[in-house]
């Protein structure tokens, strides 16, 4: 459950969004920059972690994401594994 700044912190982290993806995604009200803003407040303990932002990030992270959301910087894709030597 996220309850704390750095439960959101480690979902944010394990979903590979920036700080202004976790804003967008949470659909925060005012320009970028205050959405960001938010979140870093949430994440550092000033501010306080609603009920809907805690359901809102469980869901992301069990796949759910709002209608037309991309993160703007998608994580790098997972290297290819090497393949085998034959010994």
């Amino acid at each position: 459950m996220i309850v704390t700044g750095p439960h959101l912190r480690q979902a944010r982290e394990a979903l590979g969004w920036s700080h202004s993806d976790m804003a967008r995604a949470l659909r925060l009200a005012g320009d970028r920059s205050q959405g960001e803003k938010r979140v870093r407040e949430m994440e550092a303990g000033k501010r306080m972690i609603s009920g809907p932002v805690t359901v809102a990030v469980e869901s992301f992270l069990h796949g759910f994401l709002p209608v037309g959301f991309q993160p703007e910087d998608p994580p790098p894709p997972e290297p290819a594994p090497a393949p085998k030597r034959n010994s």
